[in-house]
């Protein structure tokens, strides 16, 4: 009985000492953890005081990139990766007090460095190493002074090793034709009027055009992440094209330290601060007002070493003849002023690893500002009647401007291309905007300017019910609240266009008025869904036969808005839900009409005339953004419509944006 009670006792003597073991690790552990934090929130403000310039050096493939050839291996300029690091914000060069930015600031910076480096496409693999190496430098100099020693131990170094991709790139295979994705998601009724820049062509169906694509490639040849593109492409229907861009920073443009150039670039941060240099700079005629960083300012992120300056040529044949009778082909050249190269692929699905990018600005990533000057010549081909060759199948409207016309223009915009939202081709927070100007005039044969510009808003509704009835309120409900509100997110966008032809005191002949090519077109996925492109507008007494609606004119004036309601798909649909398919309803509004030049287009008139013309569809589908854009499937039913627009209840697109 004793020995029962002993063992009972010790028993429980053992619970307890277990009982204070796990007491004592819990204890152990939170004290690790506390620890831990501590050095983490100490190592996030310790402050890295680091040398400039920084050292570039490459990357081999001997051992897993861990070594490391000398500068002279590299194409790639010293002075633009400087300039980068200093671009992306982290400090170098000490100057006259410690930076006051923390490792964890360094962190970002070195991360949004790498980011935007590997976004140039000319690069592998881009590493960066700070740490101190001044150990053996310093113990080989016999007449290092204590005091340069002591300040060489408190400086680190920083290190780029770059693996840089072969100098040249060639592709052959396939493809869709970016213009015409670009028409169907954002274009907004711009035409062909510039390939290069604003919206790039309508679309002829509701689908893109496969197209056989070949192309070469160079790529940082003058050492500053440079982009050259030559690009030939044959579509389904025998339309071909041929593009060549060459893309590079302005600054490998200028000749080194010359005005521009030194404004461009970054100030040397060993410079700052020291009184002496600015009175020698002031005395040698510098701007006096220029300004100075302190060490640890932020160089902003797409600075001077980004903006670049490219020129590009396009022969394009494009094919009119299911919406207005006729073809058309295209040659151009033009030069390009621009926030970054357009050659680089800056984010998922731009450009591609093997593919490079001769694309429009909305296909870029954003946001992306643009000044574009261009001279072309387009020969207008009207379709030739079936029987009789020497007759032509088309409106008279059409026929009135075949033959061959020079445009000259200048054109600049900005696209934000969903750098404001929270999912580029799928949005469910965030706003998008794009606003595109041109002017055409001399030596060209058509005058006119136009404005065409738009915008999406995306609300989620777990916003709205976080912001009234608040946090704590909204994790109590959360289970009670339905599958098919959770997620849901409301939607709006509008785009419009205006337009007006000049002729310089007679400069330009504008024969037959506006250049059809140059006016504004309406309808298809993603813009007025429920119509097809070009559907609906002004349109010809009769047409081809392949539009026996009457050839589509286009118009100066347009709009579209769209006011939508989305929700993920339901659990059941594991896959979609997971790959971020929507399932949406949406009402659509719009119109392409033609306003008097004698009359403004804030005129009563004018506003009468467009809202009486105005169509309105309603429908739902399902969307879901992929690597090469947004797509959608949908079913609208139109609801106001006129007697020679071109309907379509069902249709299927890809695009670029919410539209």
């Amino acid at each position: 009985m004793g020995a029962n009670t002993m063992t009972a006792q010790e028993r429980q003597q053992q619970a307890y000492q277990e009982q204070l073991r796990q007491i004592q690790l819990q204890r152990e552990q939170k004290m690790r953890e506390k620890m831990q934090q501590l050095k983490a929130e100490y190592l996030a403000a310790y402050s890295l005081p680091l040398n400039y310039p920084a050292k570039v050096t490459s990357i081999t493939d001997d051992d897993g990139g861990s070594s490391n050839k000398s500068n002279d291996s590299i194409r790639t300029s010293s002075d633009f990766i400087n300039a980068r690091l200093l671009e992306a914000g982290l400090p170098m060069g000490g100057g006259q007090s410690p930076s006051k930015l923390t490792l964890g600031d360094h962190s970002v910076a070195v991360q949004r460095f790498i980011n935007d480096l590997e976004g140039t496409g000319c690069y592998d693999s881009v590493q960066v190493h700070i740490g101190n190496d001044q150990d053996t430098r310093i113990n080989n100099d016999d007449d290092v002074s204590p005091e340069q020693q002591q300040s060489a131990y408190e400086m680190f170094d920083v290190t780029v090793r770059l693996k840089e991709k072969r100098w040249y790139k060639i592709y052959i295979g396939g493809g869709v034709n970016s213009e015409d994705l670009s028409s169907l998601g954002t274009s907004g009724g711009m035409s062909s009027g510039n390939e290069f820049g604003g919206g790039a062509g309508i679309a002829l169906g509701a689908l893109p055009k496969l197209q056989f694509e070949s192309s070469i490639s160079a790529s940082n040849l003058s050492g500053f992440a440079d982009i050259s593109t030559a690009l030939y492409s044959v579509d389904q229907t025998g339309a071909s094209s041929f593009k060549f861009t060459h893309d590079r920073p302005l600054c490998s443009w200028l000749p080194k330290h010359s005005s521009l150039y030194d404004w461009l670039m970054p100030q040397d941060p060993r410079l700052v601060g020291d009184e002496s240099i600015e009175k020698e700079k002031t005395s040698d005629g510098i701007d006096e007002m220029q300004v100075f960083m302190n060490d640890d300012a932020q160089y902003a992120l797409g600075g001077g070493s980004h903006i670049s300056l490219g020129v590009h040529a396009l022969c394009l044949e494009q094919d009119f003849e299911a919406t207005r009778s006729s073809k058309e082909f295209t040659r151009s050249i033009g030069v390009r002023l621009a926030n970054h190269c357009r050659g680089a692929s800056r984010g998922p699905g731009i450009g591609g690893g093997n593919k490079p990018s001769t694309s429009p600005p909305e296909t870029m990533a954003g946001p992306y500002f643009f000044l574009d000057w261009n001279a072309c010549l387009r020969d207008t081909l009207p379709r030739r009647h079936s029987e009789f060759p020497f007759a032509l199948d088309c409106s008279s409207e059409v026929a009135i401007q075949a033959g061959t016309a020079f445009k000259h223009s200048l054109t600049g915009g900005m696209y934000l291309n969903g750098s404001l939202t929270d999912d580029r081709y799928d949005p469910t927070m965030g706003y998008d905007a794009h606003l595109v100007g041109e002017v055409a005039g001399p030596p060209g044969d058509s005058g006119f300017w136009k404005l065409q510009g738009g915008g999406a808003f995306h609300f989620p509704l777990e916003l709205l019910r976080m912001m009234t009835m608040g946090i704590e309120s909204n994790n109590d409900t959360e289970e009670e609240t339905s599958e098919s509100t959770v997620g849901m997110t409301l939607h709006s966008s509008v785009n419009f266009g205006i337009a007006r032809s000049l002729t310089f005191n007679g400069l330009c002949s504008n024969v037959g008025g506006m250049p059809l090519s140059d006016r504004f077109y309406s309808g298809g996925p993603g813009q007025l869904r429920g119509f097809l492109p070009a559907g609906i507008g002004p349109r010809a007494t009769n047409g081809g036969s392949s539009t026996p609606g009457g050839d589509s004119l286009g118009g100066d004036m347009f709009y579209t808005s769209t006011l939508a309601a989305s929700i993920p798909f339901p659990s059941y649909f594991t896959t979609l839900r997971q790959n971020g398919g929507r399932l949406f309803g949406f009402a659509n509004a719009g119109t392409c009409v033609t306003v008097d030049p004698s009359v403004g287009f804030g005129s009563l008139s004018a506003c009468s005339r467009i809202m009486n013309s105005s169509r309105v569809a309603i429908g739902g589908g399902v969307s879901m953004g992929t690597p090469m854009g947004r797509f959608e499937l949908t079913y609208a039913v139109p609801m106001r419509y006129g007697p020679k627009d071109a309907r379509k209840n069902v249709q299927m697109g890809f695009g670029f944006s919410f539209g």
